[in-house]
């Protein structure tokens, strides 16, 4: 308000080229490639964030441990992956492999570590049926973003600019 001339309003945003939904056989062919044929039908969360402390990696394990055990008992399977997408061993987290294993959930989790280009990130994202982001602090939030460009659902903790990608808070 006070300098109209000196400032300039960029919002976040990505090319719709890049991050996009792709057809439904193509997702079914690269979720049995990257996941294999026993996860193939497995309904599937995606996690990208660096292994740190505020991101939560640990709570997103525990979390879907919790979910995992919920499925058993409802529906009598454990039917469900988690792709995290970050460097499991990063100096600033938790041993993620330690923590899965702790958990009995490490057939279940599909550490994705190397960075990737756009084409393979917009392949993580439309394999998956959500996208986590529980961040203690997130000033944005690319990670949701670029998954609802490739039409996949969030769950968003309610902190900095996450609460703005929530469309319907209720559900």
């Amino acid at each position: 308000e006070k300098f109209p001339d000196k400032t300039n309003f960029i919002p976040h945003a990505v090319p719709d080229e890049i991050y996009r939904p792709l057809p439904k056989n193509d997702i079914r062919k690269h979720k049995e490639i990257i996941l294999g044929k026993d996860r193939k039908d497995h309904f599937t969360a995606i996690w990208v964030n660096r292994n740190a402390k505020r991101k939560r990696s640990s709570d997103v394990l525990v979390s879907f441990s919790l979910f995992l055990d919920k499925l058993e008992k409802e529906k009598g399977h454990r039917d469900a992956s988690i792709i995290m997408h970050c460097d499991p061993l990063y100096q600033e987290g938790a041993n993620l492999f330690a923590v899965s294993e702790h958990l009995g959930i490490k057939d279940n989790v599909f550490f994705s570590n190397e960075r990737l280009d756009f084409d393979k990130m917009n392949v993580l994202y439309n394999i998956s049926d959500v996208c986590l982001n529980i961040s203690y602090a997130e000033g944005f939030g690319l990670t949701t973003l670029e998954a609802m460009m490739g039409g996949v659902p969030i769950i968003a903790a309610k902190t900095g600019g996450l609460t703005r990608q929530v469309i319907d808070h209720r559900d």
